[in-house]
């Protein structure tokens, strides 16, 4: 994995803040994993990234199923 080294700033309502620290706590991660996850997910919905890392996201099959459906 890449060094993390750069940082952006999210202004949230404390409402969706309070809901994302009891998801992330539920989950046993950090508000940032979850942001770097959903980030990826967006992109690769963009279809920015590849198949290989769509796979790992879990998006693939979803992705067909959709196109199935």
């Amino acid at each position: 994995m890449h060094k993390l080294s750069k940082q952006i700033g999210v202004r949230i309502t404390p409402k969706l803040y309070a809901l994302l620290k009891r998801i992330t706590n539920a989950r046993g991660e950090d508000i940032s994993d979850f942001a770097r996850r959903a980030i990826y997910k967006e992109l690769a919905d963009l279809n920015f990234l590849p198949e290989e890392q769509k796979k790992a996201l879990g998006l693939t099959a979803a992705f067909k199923k959709a196109q199935e459906g």
